[in-house]
């Protein structure tokens, strides 16, 4: 493959978080940024993996790097096609490129997009495309012979699919038979075990289909299987999907994940976020009825910080939850995958809670 990701005027680590993460975790596969409002520089000046990629002002200009893909990189609120990106979709279409996009509104459907495609020969992914077949949770996630372990955070955007995504490789690095299940646009995008982008199913199949990824994953003979969160369950707009996920992932053990430099909610001004250790005991009662569930690490998220900041942030959290914390990308997520094997162990030698299915 080589691909180009698109992200007009939104190439940073937080309005182009799809774009970093295809750069963080599919930096081989990649060719080109396209942005124009930093059109010359290099994607290494907005995340350390991206050193020696180029950013282009459009798709017309990346052609001499011959790409046969090119990547929506941006995950806005919404989901809308920005209008003034169509004539760089065109360029990769009329090329016979694979485009590929996390967007809720879907290419394939587009008049204007689909016929295009269909003149050229080229193809639309979009991954946000629900699957066809319906499926209501009937608590068999419990039973599995596997760990389910599932992110939740204090917001959205929090850092739950790098979490999960760095410590899926970090127990494949042991040696550990790992999978990863992707609940959103860019984690099915970097590589996944299973994935669908759950808020785009509706409401009462949204724990179903998580469960059939877990049942799946398990089936593929993975016994530690990570679960992407989304949202969170103090967050006014996003606490249906992480409702979702509780109880379809039925998790063994919680990461909560923390932007330590953040104090409102994310888009709800005078929204404050919950504290940490609040928001550990919402989360496990809720897991009261079903596994018994417990959080067993806290992961941060502390861009703009020196290391040494980052350290003492790392400080805080372990003193206000008493959980092993770190931030993965600066630190690796050694003590969390740790955390979360104890709790393995635990299984092992123990029956669950009297309202939870013995494994």
């Amino acid at each position: 493959m080589r691909a180009l990701i698109l992200a007009h005027d939104k190439f940073t680590p937080v309005s182009g978080k799809t774009g970093v993460c295809l750069l963080r975790y599919r930096r081989s596969d990649i060719v080109a940024v396209i942005d124009r409002s930093k059109a010359g520089r290099d994607a290494g000046e907005v995340v350390p993996e991206g050193k020696g990629i180029p950013i282009l002002g459009s798709v017309e200009e990346a052609l001499t790097l011959q790409p046969d893909t090119l990547f929506i990189g941006i995950a806005p609120v919404g989901g809308m096609l920005p209008e003034d990106w169509r004539q760089d979709l065109r360029a990769a279409i009329e090329k016979g490129m694979t485009v590929v996009s996390g967007l809720h509104v879907f290419l394939a459907e587009d008049k204007e997009m689909g016929a295009l495609a269909k003149r050229h020969g080229a193809k639309l992914v979009d991954v946000r495309k629900p699957p066809v077949e319906r499926r209501i949770a009937t608590g068999e996630g419990r039973n599995v012979d596997a760990i389910s372990v599932l992110t939740v955070g204090t917001d959205c955007s929090s850092g739950k699919m790098t979490v999960s995504v760095e410590l899926h490789r970090e127990a494949l690095r042991r040696g550990l038979p790992s999978g990863f299940v992707a609940t959103g646009q860019t984690g099915i995008m970097v590589g996944c075990d299973q994935g669908v982008a759950i808020d785009a199913v509706v409401g009462d199949f949204m724990a179903g289909e998580t469960e059939r990824m877990v049942l799946a994953c398990a089936h593929q003979g993975k016994r530690l299987i990570w679960v992407e969160g989304q949202g969170t369950l103090t967050h006014p707009a996003y606490s249906g999907v992480t409702t979702a996920l509780l109880h379809g992932a039925s998790p063994d053990a919680l990461i909560l994940c923390h932007d330590a430099a953040r104090h409102e909610k994310k888009g709800f001004p005078g929204f404050p976020l919950t504290g940490l250790r609040e928001e550990v005991t919402l989360n496990e009662h809720l897991l009261r009825w079903t596994t018994g569930g417990k959080v067993v690490g806290v992961a941060l998220m502390t861009l703009g910080m020196t290391d040494d900041e980052a350290r003492k942030a790392c400080q805080r959290a372990e003193l206000e939850t008493g959980l092993p914390t770190t931030d993965v990308l600066r630190f690796g997520g050694g003590n969390l995958v740790d955390a979360v094997l104890q709790v393995t162990d635990q299984l092992k030698r123990k029956s669950r809670p009297p309202y939870a299915v013995k494994r």
